[in-house]
């Protein structure tokens, strides 16, 4: 808050800066940090493909395609099997859009409900499924046979699909630019 009343200093020449350019130095250092988000989930993302592509070998020499094609499969592993019985339908729903790359904006947009409540959603998956974050509940999830790389999960990626940008309703989709930019 000191830096939008003026009293921020520069960090380069210990001036004192005026409040648009505290806003403007805030708004740099957010751009880094969203830079740095994405750098992780990138890394998630390799992961996830990475334990997809393991998967993949392992049932090619046992024989069990049919697993990863979503059908009963034997060889899941039971622990995760059991969490995930856990789980309501829309802590389901939830965790299906997650594992397809969706936001919580994007999550919360294709099921009709608030970011909180997608954020309360995850929370309660995480806690059955004793998960640390994202990526780990996506990975019980592959192993326990809920989340089947590939597969359609609904509307959420045809109406992200519909006006061909890929994305939801988002301000990067609507033309706009988030104020203060």
């Amino acid at each position: 808050m000191a830096a939008l009343r003026g009293r921020a200093d520069c960090r380069s020449c210990g001036a004192q800066l005026s409040p648009v350019a505290a806003l403007a130095e805030a708004v740099d250092r957010m751009h880094v940090v969203l830079s740095e988000v994405r750098s992780a989930l990138d890394v998630q993302e390799k992961v996830i493909e990475s334990l997809l592509t393991e998967a993949e070998a392992e049932a090619e020499e046992e024989g069990d395609r049919e697993s990863l094609a979503g059908t009963p499969a034997v060889g899941l592993d039971p622990t995760c099997c059991e969490a995930l019985s856990l789980l309501t339908a829309r802590e389901r729903e939830v965790l299906l859009l997650v594992a397809r790359g969706n936001s919580n904006r994007r999550v919360a947009t294709s099921l009709g409900i608030s970011e909180k409540t997608v954020k309360n959603h995850l929370s309660a998956v995480f806690s059955k499924l004793g998960a640390s974050d994202r990526t780990h509940a996506v990975v019980m999830g592959i192993r326990g046979g809920v989340v089947a790389i590939g597969e359609d999960y609904g509307d959420a990626l045809r109406s992200a699909a519909a006006d061909g940008s890929g994305h939801l309703n988002e301000p990067c989709c609507q033309g706009t630019e988030p104020a203060g930019r």
